[in-house]
């Protein structure tokens, strides 16, 4: 069973939708008509769909910068756009969609999308937590000396598969800070993050690492390679203090940026 937001402008289709999809069990947790809509729901979710089943053609705001948006947001949110326009339909793809159902549609053909792209989710997630596992079980002292190709070996084999495609743009310290959180949390840490002005505090207050295999600062090390990494696609200058750590014995893990 998935959870979907269904995002369409024709109540009619919304109606098709829900019927179809309780065939299979599957919960609609929200619905828009338009993409402006869409993010203002999306943004009251506590708990965000699976799948948004995404329209293209829709007034005030369409279905390509509804998606590009909510992906600010999150950027592992899955969409599945439904259009009739093939050409749309592709460039969605490039855009960050996962993939797309051509109008009209067979209700099989619905149901098989939802299946492939909870399973390429989980698939994705399964490989963020790997890789960065992965990355620190290869590491020993000597090689973690160097800072500099750590951070490069975590931003390519780890933080590239978890950003959105095609990210060109200088991130904002808000988005930055959001993914990043984001990130970690894919590893059973606990991370939230405070803003104020160009001060940013991060704080976890669960270590994964540190419940199953006991004391490692390797990963202390990673994570502020991570942030580190995280933080330069802002653009922004910034300086990284990390003041304490569950590893280290606190009750917290405490990291603060400072742009300038």
């Amino acid at each position: 069973m998935a959870t979907l937001m269904l995002v369409d402008d024709e109540a009619s289709i919304i109606e098709v939708y829900k019927n179809i999809l309780e065939i299979r069990n599957h919960e609609v947790v929200a619905e828009a008509s338009d993409g402006d809509e869409a993010l203002l729901i999306y943004c009251t979710l506590e708990t965000k769909p699976d799948v948004i089943l995404m329209d293209h053609r829709m007034p005030r705001s369409n279905g390509i910068t509804a998606m590009k948006n909510i992906q600010l947001m999150n950027p592992l949110q899955c969409v599945i756009f439904v259009t009739a326009d093939f050409e749309a339909a592709k460039y969605a793809i490039g855009q960050g969609a996962h993939s797309f159902i051509m109008k009209p549609f067979r209700m099989d053909a619905l149901f098989n999308a939802i299946e492939v792209a909870l399973a390429d989710q989980k698939a994705k997630k399964n490989q963020i937590r790997e890789a960065f596992l992965g990355l620190v079980t290869r590491l020993n002292r000597e090689s973690a000396g160097n800072i500099q190709e750590l951070s490069d070996m975590l931003e390519r084999e780890v933080i590239d598969k978890f950003l959105p495609p095609l990210v060109k743009e200088k991130l904002t310290i808000e988005t930055m800070s959001n993914w990043l959180c984001k990130f970690f949390n894919l590893m059973d840490l606990k991370f939230t993050y405070e803003i104020t002005g160009k001060h940013v505090v991060l704080k976890n207050t669960r270590c994964a690492w540190m419940e199953s295999m006991g004391p490692n600062p390797l990963f202390c090390l990673a994570h502020k390679c991570a942030i580190a990494r995280f933080a330069r696609k802002t653009g922004i200058e910034s300086t990284l203090d990390h003041r304490k750590s569950i590893m280290g014995g606190d009750d917290i893990c405490l990291f603060e940026l400072t742009f300038q």
